[in-house]
């Protein structure tokens, strides 16, 4: 009996999930646009709030609507599959953030190398630049990267580090183009202190940090970049093939 009713719960808020997805499909909800509040939407489809919840729960796991806190849910934006997939040679918040990104804000720091560098790098140099990038739109940073480079790298000679636009251009596309390979390590984190202070637009406390590691020619690591994406605005997709 128990067992009965429970197939029949998942059958119902596996119905509601259809239902909603073909209104989304047909052009009811375009991409961009608000569903109708819970209350509403419950009564239109005739099943309990909590029903509901279960499949627009559902929805949200599986990157077709995304709730934004206090204001509700709306249908996600496709992302080109161009454009998507870790396994590829460019930048990670291209690929994964579900936000549009109008501009890209560049703070330089050099630093002297130190043995947390050392550790990273696998190797000793006397200076290392630390690069923060902030990805904006319309006065709100929707991601962020913290960077470490090394100085040792030679295609680094030829960027004109005074020169924020040069810098910028090489850390998201040019790395991408003279690296020989990248490794990505992906795990959700609370949001700290340093985080909080860069102002990053997120509904939640929670961010998907994608850890990347670029390697060149030689083998050696050229640079490490940290990107930070609110978890509501992450979409990470890696394609296999045989």
């Amino acid at each position: 009996m128990e067992n009965n009713r429970s197939k029949e719960k998942a059958a119902l808020y596996a119905g509601v999930y259809n239902k909603i997805l073909k209104m989304i499909q047909e052009g009811m909800y375009p991409e961009g646009s608000k569903l109708l509040t819970e209350p509403t939407l419950a009564k239109e489809l005739n099943v309990s709030r909590s029903t509901l919840r279960q499949s627009l729960a559902l929805l949200q796991e599986d990157g077709i609507i995304e709730a934004r806190r206090g204001v509700g849910n709306f249908v996600r934006k496709t992302i080109d599959i161009n454009a998507t997939g870790l396994e590829k040679m460019d930048n990670p918040v291209k690929k994964s953030c579900t936000e549009e990104i109008a501009t890209v804000q560049i703070n330089i720091v050099p630093g002297i190398s130190t043995q947390y560098t050392e550790k990273i790098f696998n190797r000793k140099m006397s200076v290392v630049l630390a690069v923060h990038r902030y990805y904006k739109n319309k006065n709100k940073t929707h991601a962020y990267c913290f960077s470490h480079i090394a100085t040792d790298y030679n295609y680094l000679n030829q960027v004109d580090l005074n020169n924020e636009d040069a810098v910028l251009k090489f850390l998201e596309e040019e790395i991408y183009e003279h690296a020989h390979s990248k490794k990505c390590e992906i795990k959700t984190v609370q949001l700290t202190d340093n985080l909080k202070d860069k102002n990053i637009d997120a509904a939640y406390d929670l961010f998907q940090l994608v850890k990347e590691s670029i390697v060149d020619m030689s083998g050696n690591v050229v640079a490490i970049n940290k990107f930070y994406i609110p978890i509501e605005k992450a979409l990470l997709k890696v394609f296999a093939s045989n």
